[in-house]
């Protein structure tokens, strides 16, 4: 039925969509072919229009989005304008080999304890793989900035330009260089907070150490001795932040006027900085680098730099940017398409699909039609596709891959079930992994209860929705709105401040946005639904009865979840007096006066704790564990990618799949190979191969369904 050139245009079509972070769109002569194929989320290229204004702008959406995918049509569209130098830097590759670089630098010991040093010493390398960064992406730009404009740039300039970036990069590349500008910053600081301690101690005051003592910036002078004169003035009486030391250590501001003086040179009015992966480092790691890098540059810079930033939803962190001046973009269905037309949010998206997906056929193929049934109808196709994906890209990608494997390569074409069957199969592999890599990993008990507790809250969400649809079928539930021939139960909605405790499920796919209403006591609500995927597994029909009298149909009580996840919240963790005499207990509403007070009970004054009540759970999981030795979350991730491959393949096949760089991909694969015996790296290959030994298949084989 098909031709092998035939199957194989079809992959092309599911990988193009599952491409992960940077990579680009090629064609056979490794020209990109993104202006062809790139689809804008709104019609009329609403989006990248509004990226494309002089502003800074965070782009919010959960993975697969298409976050990255807009980071390389700006670059695209950058570099056709004069004037503008766009630099694109990957922030949680920079952080993650930025740790596993730090040196401890001895000379350093003198002014922070080995706990302060070690926070240090991280969060300085990360800043100096940043500056870097973007040191080298500007080098990297502005050589072929000046080959084109050679006629107007020669001679010593062009000359002096590239020293001057090579000095601006030498500042931090060298370590004596570096050492001669942060020695005397911190011997001042020392001082000066020793005479502060020493005077708080004669007060009654014990004041912290060094890293630890601070709360407001102080103005960092492109002079260095008039800027320590300014800190010396700033830090008597109060704490320092390690923010503060590495603005005045690094001299942003003097770097921005480096910059600019280089730039300017070049007739390049706006730097554009585009950050992608910025929610995925760790908390404290995110806001030291907007605290430290970003609000500098864009406060300090007079609209010369500009960021495109993209961030998770609930991963986002302003610093001294005025959220007033961001161009604020979200992604997700509900918040992207509620903001433009609110009564055609679901046609608008499924627009999307359709664009989406007849630009890849197109392209790749002879169109959409070859490869599915037309019994289902094509308006229906992209219907379903909305649902399965709720217009994320990469989930359509892999949905696609699926249906590959399991009916174009059989000749078969593709039918309403083998796509619901598909997006189930992309729940297991891709989004329930989230819970069941936590046995073996290497995570901290607080990390473990978080995610028992999630666990809790979409099992408890799940059955609920089977109780639902089985009240419908047996008139339990009864009334115009609940037909029993069609048992809706995969949405629900909850009182809109308890959205916190299922930001993580929202986060990971389990469930998705997708309404705001009033629910019957005149309370607002968010209405989420379940993955598709996830209610494929559980029986559990998806969407609602159509028709407008059924518009109310999820805010009815039956689909209420608001009390049955907060009763999860309470079976996992209790928040008391630690005092006997007392043992008062506090509920989550209390948390905001407790944290204001220290965690002191207002009763005893005795400090109050939160107890866990699944570590019970946690031990079960641990012994479990023990049967094999814990490893590291990045490691079960890799081991479970090449389970599902069951075959050697390249490095840069599997950071598709998770995440990562090709290169750490690789470093992770010869640890698992030369100290684990859990990878067989065939390194007769060029470049090198990998597959999961059997041991390593035990660390898959033995996870929770």
């Amino acid at each position: 039925m098909y031709t092998r050139d035939e199957k194989q245009r079809f992959s092309n079509v599911a990988e193009s969509l599952k491409k992960y972070r940077r990579a680009d769109l090629l064609d056979s002569d490794g020209k990109s072919v993104l202006d062809k194929l790139y689809v804008d989320l709104l019609d009329g290229n609403v989006i990248l229009n509004k990226c494309l204004l002089d502003n800074t702008t965070f782009l919010i959406g959960r993975k697969g989005t298409g976050k990255s995918t807009i980071f390389l049509k700006l670059e695209n569209e950058y570099r056709k304008e004069r004037g503008y130098l766009p630099c694109y830097v990957d922030v949680k590759t920079v952080y993650e080999s930025s740790q596993a670089q730090a040196i401890n630098q001895q000379y350093l010991s003198e002014y922070f304890d080995s706990s302060q040093l070690k926070k240090y010493l991280m969060g300085r390398n990360f800043i100096q793989s940043i500056l870097e960064q973007i040191y080298n992406e500007i080098d990297k730009q502005c050589r072929g900035v000046i080959d084109t404009l050679r006629g107007l740039i020669t001679g010593n300039t062009n000359e002096e330009l590239k020293a001057q970036i090579k000095s601006l990069r030498d500042n931090i590349d060298d370590n004596l260089n570096f050492k001669q500008i942060e020695i005397p910053i911190l011997q001042q600081i020392k001082s000066v907070s020793n005479v502060s301690n020493k005077n708080s101690e004669q007060n009654g005051i014990k004041y912290g150490a060094l890293c630890e003592v601070s709360s407001e910036n102080f103005e960092v002078k492109a002079n260095s001795e008039a800027g320590i004169t300014s800190f010396e003035e700033s830090v008597k009486g109060r704490e320092i932040e390690l923010t503060d030391i590495y603005l005045k250590v690094f001299d942003i501001k003097n770097v921005i006027i480096l910059i600019k003086d280089i730039l300017s040179k070049m007739q390049i009015k706006h730097l554009i900085l585009l950050l992608d992966d910025v929610s995925e480092i760790d908390g404290d790691a995110l806001k030291l680098f907007i605290d430290t890098i970003v609000s500098p540059l864009n406060n300090w810079s007079e609209e010369f730099i500009k960021f495109k930033i993209a961030f998770y939803p609930s991963r986002i962190h302003y610093g001294k940017i005025d959220p007033g001046k961001i161009d604020i973009i979200n992604l997700d269905f509900y918040d992207l398409y509620s903001a433009f037309d609110i009564k055609k949010m679901e046609t608008n998206a499924i627009g999307f699909t359709r664009r989406l997906l007849e630009s890849r056929f197109e392209y790749y193929t002879s169109g959409i039609g070859k490869y599915f049934d037309f019994k289902v109808g094509t308006n229906e196709i992209y219907e379903l596709f909305f649902k399965v994906s709720m217009n994320v890209p990469r989930i359509m990608g892999y949905v696609l891959s699926y249906l590959h494997q399991s009916v174009i390569i059989y000749d078969k074409k593709i039918t309403r079930s083998d796509i619901e069957n598909a997006a189930e199969r992309y729940y297991d592999e891709k989004i329930d992994a989230f819970f069941k890599a936590s046995t073996y990993c290497l995570l901290s008990i607080e990390e473990k209860r978080n995610i028992v507790q999630l666990k809790k809250i979409r099992d408890a969400v799940v059955n609920r929705s089977k109780e639902i649809k089985k009240q419908i079928v047996g008139g339990e539930l009864s009334g115009r709105l609940y037909q029993k021939e069609h048992p809706y139960s995969s949405h629900f909605h909850v009182l809109k401040e308890s959205d916190k405790y299922i930001d993580s499920l929202e986060l990971n796919h389990f469930i998705t946005k997708y309404e705001e209403r009033a629910n019957r006591d005149g309370k607002l609500t968010n209405i989420y639904c379940l993955n598709y995927g996830l209610a494929k597994k559980n029986n559990i029909l998806w969407g609602k009865p159509k028709g407008n009298e059924n518009r109310t149909y999820f805010i009815e009580r039956p689909f209420d979840y608001t009390s049955l996840i907060l009763e999860q919240i309470k079976e996992v963790k209790v928040i008391r007096c630690s005092s006997e005499a007392c043992g008062r207990i506090f509920s989550e509403d209390d948390l905001v006066g407790l944290n204001f007070t220290g965690f002191k009970c207002p009763d005893c004054h005795g400090k109050v704790i939160v107890e866990s009540k699944v570590d019970s759970e946690i031990v079960k999981d641990l012994e479990k564990a023990e049967r094999l030795p814990l490893i590291e979350k990045a490691e079960l991730n890799i081991l479970i990618e090449l389970y599902s491959q069951n075959r050697h393949v390249l490095a840069k096949d599997i950071a598709e799949e998770v995440d990562m760089n090709s290169h750490r991909v690789a470093k992770i694969c010869k640890k698992l190979d030369e100290e684990k015996g859990l990878v067989i790296r065939d390194t007769q290959a060029n470049p090198y191969k990998y597959a999961i030994t059997e041991q390593g298949k035990k660390y898959c084989v033995f996870r929770e369904s």
